[in-house]
């Protein structure tokens, strides 16, 4: 048995929580991951995993060796890197965090560019509306909306997000546009719950002060592509980026209300771990996505 091969086989079944999805993403078989898998566990005579029919969860001591391997083949391919660094190379693999809405209207979209001209970089993404703590999560950065507050981070600002309040044409139809914030009191919002819990409130900028409104709501999510789903479907108000809804809007799809009383501005930034020998594709890539959000975020409405 391979055992590295093993464990980046394991990894993989533990953050798809399948051997199918697994093998897809390792470009393998089903059946060559599950013996993989069994072989790591023989020879370690522990089980890793439980195993049903709908998913693999891993057991306690599971959880505490995915995490060592996760350290583990991250060390080795920063190993692999510096070496190839000596060569001038420019190769190896990027994690990166970022909010599912960004990666899909904006990174996405402009990774064919990114590659061809940087063919021996790979990435390796991770959607995450929450804030995930790169050390724990093995990330070399992250896409940040909003105020980065984590001590120890080297956050770089790209710009911000203009934010405004949107609703659909059926929605308008059926429930009239509103035009000022008393108005509100007529109508219905989408909620948000954050990864916290909390419920995200309704707020505006009232001349040069931040006025929160209570608004009626029929449903509650907490995922974003869920959020402008039912914001899109006309079941109630939601509030986003200009930048990542202008889309909506152009498309007939989404209309700007409440245009006199816009949200504060949210800060968009890369952030990363203050390294010296951080690999020179991360540097990269974060060269990159600053270039990429400075052209982009100009063209705000």
């Amino acid at each position: 048995m391979d055992k590295i091969s093993a464990m980046k086989v394991y990894v993989k079944v533990v953050e798809s929580t399948s051997f199918t999805r697994a093998a897809e993403v390792l470009h393998t078989s089903t059946v060559y991951a599950s013996r993989m898998v069994q072989a790591l566990e023989s020879d370690l005579g522990v089980k890793l995993l439980i195993r049903t029919t709908r998913r693999s969860k891993p057991t306690d001591a599971g959880l505490r060796y995915y995490e060592r391997c996760v350290v583990l083949l991250r060390d080795l391919d920063e190993m692999d890197a510096d070496a190839q660094a000596s060569k001038g190379s420019k190769s190896g693999i990027v994690r990166v965090s970022m909010p599912s809405l960004v990666a899909k209207s904006t990174v996405i979209p402009e990774l064919p560019k990114f590659f061809a001209s940087n063919p021996d970089i790979r990435l390796d993404i991770s959607i995450a509306d929450h804030h995930p703590d790169l050390i724990e999560e093995g990330l070399d950065c992250a896409l940040r909306v909003g105020t980065v507050s984590e001590p120890g981070l080297v956050a770089k600002k790209v710009g911000t997000y203009k934010t405004l309040t949107f609703a659909s044409p059926e929605y308008i139809q059926a429930h009239g546009e509103p035009f000022t914030l008393d108005d509100l009191s007529d109508h219905i919002g989408v909620s948000y719950a954050m990864k916290s819990g909390r419920i995200r409130s309704w707020e505006f900028l009232e001349g040069n002060e931040v006025r929160s409104v209570q608004l009626k709501s029929a449903i509650l999510v907490n995922d974003t592509d869920t959020y402008v789903a039912c914001g899109l479907a006309g079941l109630g108000l939601i509030q986003g980026s200009t930048f990542i809804l202008d889309a909506h809007v152009r498309a007939g799809r989404l209309c700007k209300i409440l245009r006199d009383y816009p949200l504060n501005p949210r800060p968009v930034s890369v952030v990363y771990m203050p390294n010296r020998t951080r690999p020179k594709r991360v540097d990269i890539f974060i060269d990159w996505l600053v270039d990429l959000y400075s052209i982009h975020l100009a063209d705000q409405s």
